[in-house]
């Protein structure tokens, strides 16, 4: 596929899959407004009233869909062969990958730091929130609706996921039956360099890095909405991501799953990693 232009810095406030709560929402645009400065940006508008209800067993049903068609418009009117994306919630920046991978005709591995898998579908999630379904839709599962609204699917190969340490049983189970690279914490703290050699040893040319907050311990960063104990340190997430950009083309980086404010400014890592993605 041939894309339009270079880069889009995408501001994606998406929040609903997440549920009631408007913390991502408000942390999307600290994140473009305190760190990404005079840089242009296209920031997709959000509707901010109640969540619509469960459908398809997915709670914000809707609200997701409308989410997804507005990013994926904003995206295919400059076609992109890079994209930075600030969320909003951690499935925010789903059609961004899927967009990537189609782009880069799957040689893009699926850098996925989270705590949490988000590999339940909407059957298997007790929650039914979209946003711990999210990497499951990338990879083709999901309700018809969602898949339809993602340019590629990705598959179980091309993902390699960093600090999980909170996953349901469906969650370990499709990573166990799939044999998903999984680099835990103690792995990445030891060497963050791990990362960026799983990708290339994997014989992936491109990257895409999504970067979930709670992937860092909470007494290093604590905003974000669901803290998980035993996470990764502030030098070890940087290391993490130079060490994947030194490997192999890092083409997308979304970072997600911040709760801070206008107020909430001066973070010297938040400023590295919003550099590195406008810098893509």
């Amino acid at each position: 596929m041939t894309a339009g232009i270079e880069k889009i810095n995408l501001v994606v406030p998406q929040w609903q899959g997440g549920g009631q709560n408007l913390n991502t929402f408000h942390g999307a645009y600290a994140l473009r407004d305190n760190y990404l400065g005079e840089r242009p940006s296209v920031t997709v508008e959000v509707a901010t009233g109640d969540i619509a209800p469960t459908e398809q067993n997915i709670l914000g049903y809707q609200d997701i869909l409308n989410d997804m068609d507005r990013v994926n418009a904003a995206i295919r009117a400059v076609q992109p062969r890079r994209i930075f994306t600030l969320g909003g919630g951690c499935d925010a920046d789903a059609p961004c990958a899927a967009w990537l991978n189609k782009v880069h005709g799957a040689d893009m591995a699926i850098v996925y730091v989270d705590a949490h898998g988000d590999l339940n579908t909407p059957e298997t999630s007790d929650s039914k929130l979209y946003y711990g379904m999210s990497l499951r839709a990338v990879v083709g599962d999901s309700a018809p609706e969602v898949i339809s609204r993602l340019a590629s699917s990705a598959t179980p190969d091309q993902l390699v996921m960093c600090a999980n340490r909170n996953l349901d049983p469906e969650e370990l189970r499709f990573k166990k039956d799939n044999d998903v690279c999984d680099l835990s914490v103690e792995q990445i703290l030891a060497d963050p360099a791990c990362v960026g050699r799983a990708v290339a040893e994997k014989g992936f040319s491109h990257a895409y890095v999504h970067v979930d907050f709670d992937s860092l311990d909470p007494a290093e960063f604590s905003l974000t909405p669901v803290p998980e104990p035993h996470g990764l340190t502030r030098e070890a997430l940087l290391g993490l991501v130079r060490g994947v950009a030194e490997k192999v083309e890092v083409v997308g980086l979304g970072l997600l799953e911040y709760c801070g404010t206008k107020d909430d400014r001066g973070d010297t890592m938040l400023q590295q990693l919003v550099d590195f993605g406008a810098s893509l």
